[in-house]
């Protein structure tokens, strides 16, 4: 029976590892999805920042404009002092009040000036490195798209080999206790067996086994199944030694019927 067993386990690890590449190759698109969220987040920090510079380059620009504008004004306002257009003094201190009014104007916009001129190179600081984390974040996808991908055919050997092996294991195997298994395999997930610990738990369920089922599955001598989750169980650790019996010896048998007759 103890042979049964082991085929048993043999299969359920095999399944199980069936299992497990089948799984790895089902979430590839879903891995190679999750490596592209860098590059995303890359280039939506590069688009956001590109954007904000060509909108301070615009003000920029316009500030560049109003600036200029405004020493246009101030210059036809100085002309108009060396043309004689001013008869009063009264005009005369107006006058000086306008240009000095325009000349604090077109200080404010020289500052609103060199503020935008050191956003705009701050900004196109951050563009700079943005693009470049962008690339590195490509240049790192297309190499795990290209490892992921990359592994699919060696999954695909892997699940042939293993789904050709289990056609012999299965060859192997006791009919009515393959149904068992494939019956179990089904309704848990996969676990069809559980080991017994040492302090006489079932592995799976993780609830008591009682000590005489233990006994007899440490010796393998039938099968035997968790009474709480029915898993089919087995002794995972040190396997029992059964000691035979010692036959005795002719000589020590005859002595002892000489002895009953004497007596």
């Amino acid at each position: 029976m103890k042979e049964h067993l082991d085929r048993l386990i043999a299969l359920q690890e095999a399944d199980l590892r069936l299992e497990e590449i089948a799984e790895r190759k089902r979430r590839i698109p879903e891995l190679v999805e999750a490596a592209r969220q860098p590059l995303l987040t890359a280039q939506a920090t590069r688009d956001s920042l590109k954007q904000e510079v060509d909108k301070l380059s615009k003000d920029r620009k316009s500030c560049e404009q109003d600036l200029a504008e405004q020493e246009q004004a101030i210059s036809k306002l100085q002309d108009r002092t060396t043309k004689g257009e001013i008869k009063t003094n009264r005009e005369y201190q107006a006058h000086l009040v306008e240009i000095e009014l325009a000349k604090k104007k077109k200080g404010e916009i020289e500052e609103q000036l060199l503020i935008l001129m050191d956003q705009v190179d701050t900004k196109k600081k951050d563009l700079a490195q943005a693009e470049a984390a962008a690339k590195e974040a490509d240049k790192r996808l297309t190499a795990e798209k290209a490892s992921l991908e990359g592994s699919v055919g060696a999954l695909e050997e892997e699940l042939a080999a293993l789904r050709q092996k289990r056609e012999t294991m299965v060859v192997a195997i006791e009919p009515s206790l393959l149904r068992t298994y494939e019956k179990l395999r089904r309704s848990k997930k996969g676990h069809a067996l559980a080991g017994v610990s040492k302090d006489g738990s079932c592995m799976a369920c993780r609830l008591h086994v009682q000590p005489q089922v233990v006994a007899e599955v440490k010796r393998a001598a039938t099968i035997h199944t968790c009474e709480h989750c029915q898993r089919i169980l087995y002794w995972p650790w040190e396997p029992v030694q059964v000691v035979p019996k010692q036959e005795r010896k002719a000589e020590e048998v005859e002595v002892e019927e000489t002895a009953e007759t004497t007596e």
